[in-house]
């Protein structure tokens, strides 16, 4: 299905040859890295800032917003000018840079950035996301309170996947981690390990009653990241119940295949697919090889395997809605814009992990091919992330115009591809040509 009725512009370009699809005819690994790395944290660096708060702890943050063309950082208005979620992500980046263990530096920003997290749970568990800028915590506005939403999985699975490097690291700050870590699993399971398994009919389709938000797949993929790491190191078989819950719901999200539309794609919440936090595939990867369910991994495959290739023949698209008014689904609505890099970062992962399981090239190719979206095959026809910065712009709003602010989630997202791309040197001396 095309949007106009004719091919997209991305297609008719790698057509032409303008941007000729990637291919492999051995495994990259084989092939030398590149001397120069395509991860620069200079951006990041900017909008990181510190402070104490009014009870001496001195905390590190990640300013929201960075506007271009001096690239000041920006505060909103109703939300803030840091939050929790960009604070996780960001954390979570130094956890898996290469020089971490070398760095003083990025140790301290690592340990600054897990304090402001800590310092942000509720007595209820979850966490609040966005402070003021006279630093003290938004508690009101609604991307904000601390409830079962994105911020307070994406602080789990930042902990998590943290408490590893500190109780090596720092012991004590290991502790308190591991205490905030239990709090929230505990409200998890309160609140989502014992719902029953009940569907719904919306728009023709039967979607799960007992996600985030009721079929919310895209905060369960993320639930579920950090219920494995927490499992590893505080073994609970309600935790594992849990998981396999959140994952069966996500299964029972995903629709069509090879030949029908949306060709095995995930939807996110209800009847409509978003590509921002698509990270059903990745999660069900990780977990079916953590669990061993190869029914998962399957699912996840066949997304990667029908559904990517479908919006990189389309030029990516935002979001579309979908009916099943019959036997057949339809799409009743879609979006090609806004593009941003968080929608195109769960994708390259998936694909890499995919790569992984399998060692099949094929998924590297596909790694490469999305990856080109932030180096000009898109459809503005704009470099979105300059290796030379590190800085990454805020989205594509139309084939003729880029948001060219670059906030942390933007940043963050294209530092995440990269960080995991250069793992991959094949993948690198592919790209190597759009350096420039």
């Amino acid at each position: 299905m095309h949007l106009s009725g004719r091919p997209s512009s991305i297609w008719l370009l790698l057509i032409l040859g303008l941007f000729p699809a990637f291919s492999y005819r051995e495994s990259p690994a084989a092939e030398p890295a590149p001397a120069t790395r395509w991860v620069n944290p200079a951006h990041l660096e900017h909008l990181y800032r510190t402070f104490r708060l009014p009870n001496g702890a001195e905390v590190g943050t990640i300013a929201i917003y960075s506007n271009a063309p001096e690239y000041h950082l920006i505060t909103d208005a109703d939300e803030g000018f840091t939050c929790v979620d960009d604070v996780s992500r960001a954390a979570l980046f130094l956890l898996h840079e290469p020089d971490l263990t070398t760095r003083a530096d990025r140790q301290d920003q690592l340990r600054k950035l897990t304090e402001f997290v800590l310092r942000l749970q509720s007595d209820n568990g979850y966490f609040y996301n966005f402070l003021w800028p006279d630093h003290t915590i938004n508690r009101t506005f609604r991307t904000s309170v601390n409830q079962p939403n994105w911020w307070s999985w994406r602080a789990f699975w930042h902990l998590t996947e943290a408490y590893p490097y500190f109780q090596k690291a720092d012991p004590a700050l290991a502790g308190r981690i591991h205490t905030a870590n239990r709090r929230l699993a505990e409200v998890m399971l309160r609140d989502f390990g014992h719902k029953p398994k009940e569907m719904t009919l919306i728009g023709g389709l039967s979607v799960p009653k007992w996600l985030p938000y009721g079929s919310g797949t895209d905060q369960a993929a993320i639930m579920m990241l950090g219920l494995l790491n927490y499992r590893r190191h505080t073994p609970d078989p309600q935790v594992v119940g849990l998981i396999e819950l959140l994952g069966e719901g996500i299964l029972a999200m995903q629709q069509g295949d090879a030949q029908q539309f949306p060709h095995g794609a995930f939807l996110s919440f209800e009847t409509t697919w978003h590509a921002y936090g698509s990270d059903q595939a990745y999660a069900l990867l990780r977990a079916g090889k953590a669990l061993n369910k190869p029914a998962w991994v399957e699912a996840a495959r066949r997304e990667i395997d029908h559904f990517y290739p479908y919006l990189l023949k389309e030029g990516f698209l935002e979001s579309f809605a979908v009916i099943k008014p019959g036997d057949t689904i339809r799409a009743e609505k879609m979006s090609r814009f806004a593009q941003i890099a968080y929608g195109v970062r769960p994708m390259i992962w998936s694909a890499l992990e995919a790569y992984d399981q399998t060692q099949e090239a094929r998924y590297l190719d596909t790694a490469a091919q999305l990856a080109g979206w932030f180096l000009g095959v898109n459809a503005a026809r704009t470099k979105m992330y300059d290796p030379a910065t590190g800085r990454c712009f805020d989205g594509i709003t139309s084939a003729t115009a880029v948001n060219r602010n670059s906030g942390a989630e933007s940043t963050i997202e294209a530092l995440w591809a990269f960080q995991r791309l250069e793992k991959y040197p094949g993948v690198m001396k592919a790209l190597e040509k759009y350096r420039n």
